[in-house]
């Protein structure tokens, strides 16, 4: 009846952490074996179709006029202010 015998686990007391636990490693391996090679794949970038573009001559310029300005600018106003 209520008694199993002792080479069988209940279900209810033994088996749900044993379930929790292969269906975790389910999971894990599907993400390891599906997900992330697709991932892998869509965000290849292949280096050979990029552009070569030079971002550090214009920013350069550009740092440079900024800073020309606000040097013009404060010669300006020290020079106005003394008259």
């Amino acid at each position: 009846m209520d008694i199993l015998p002792e080479n069988k686990l209940g279900f209810g007391i033994d088996q749900a952490p044993i379930n929790k636990i292969k269906q975790r490693e389910a999971l894990e391996n599907a993400y390891g074996n599906f997900v992330e090679p697709y991932i892998n794949q869509v965000i290849a970038v292949n280096t050979q179709s990029l552009p070569n573009i030079p971002v550090a001559f214009p920013g350069l310029c550009c740092a440079s006029g900024w800073l020309l300005l606000t040097m013009l600018y404060c010669v300006w106003m020290r020079w106005r202010g003394k008259k």
